[in-house]
């Protein structure tokens, strides 16, 4: 285990901004995950970070379902162009946290030395801490912030925001559940109410038959065709966000 993890069981409760820090990270705990939109959860996890640490900028980036990293959101706020953006994973270095599932802490960006592509951060940073956020037993982002000033926090202040991490990505999963949830609820409502509509053609259908009604029964039998066509051409599920062993054992090889 190395030091920063080590410290995770050594964080002393000391007072910030007047409040016990025990106290801050349960109102964050129960902030976050009493919200079921996975936008009010983003930036609630922000913005109940700001009391317990100190920082220029934080941001909370997600793996996309293919693959990709994209700043789902920040504080202070981005410019839409930002937030838009995708980074592949090798080209960043939230993209080393998610392939290594480890912290890393950058105290001074003039002299830090990161292999390859992934020294990329923001314009003006001095010093940058990101962890990886893992739910499902895998990282499914990364939870960063950033200081204009060198080696900005303390070995107790990193330990503090990797204790945030799983609190964090445990309510964005939760929200990403609920959402699921709604949807399988709004799209089996969609297939009731389209079996009802069927049933109610058939039966008219039925009745213009027994009725000789040759004009009504062609009538009822074009709108179930209209109805069972738009069945057939509805979207597929969206897809699950995928996992890419391969790159993190050729990019960052454990």
């Amino acid at each position: 285990m190395d030091r920063l993890g080590a410290a995770l069981f050594h964080v002393p409760v000391t007072r910030r901004g007047g409040q016990q820090v025990d106290s801050l990270l349960l109102r964050l705990a129960r902030q976050v995950t009493a919200r079921h939109d996975l936008d009010d959860v983003l930036g609630e996890a922000l913005r109940c970070v700001r009391p317990l640490l100190t920082f220029g900028g934080g941001s909370i980036q997600l793996l996309d379902d293919e693959g990709w990293i994209q700043m789902a959101a920040s504080d202070p706020v981005a410019p839409e162009q930002v937030m838009a953006h995708r980074v592949p994973l090798g080209s960043s270095v939230a993209g080393r946290v998610i392939l290594t599932e480890q912290p890393i802490y950058l105290p001074d960006l003039n002299v830090a030395k990161m292999p390859g592509p992934a020294k990329r951060v923001s314009t003006g940073v001095r010093s940058y801490l990101g962890v990886p956020l893992v739910a499902d037993g895998r990282a499914i982002g990364v939870l960063q912030i950033d200081s204009n000033e060198s080696d900005a926090w303390s070995e107790e202040d990193r330990a503090l925001f990797l204790m945030i991490a799983p609190i964090v990505a445990s309510a964005i999963q939760s929200a990403r559940a609920y959402a699921r949830a709604a949807a399988a609820r709004a799209r089996a409502e969609a297939v009731e109410a389209r079996l009802v509509a069927a049933r109610g053609m058939v039966e008219q259908a039925r009745a213009s038959s027994r009725n000789g009604e040759q004009r009504e029964l062609d009538r009822q039998l074009e709108r179930l065709g209209r109805l069972l066509a738009a069945v057939e051409h509805e979207p597929a599920q969206p897809p699950r966000t995928v996992r890419l062993p391969d790159q993190r054992e050729t990019v960052y090889p454990r």
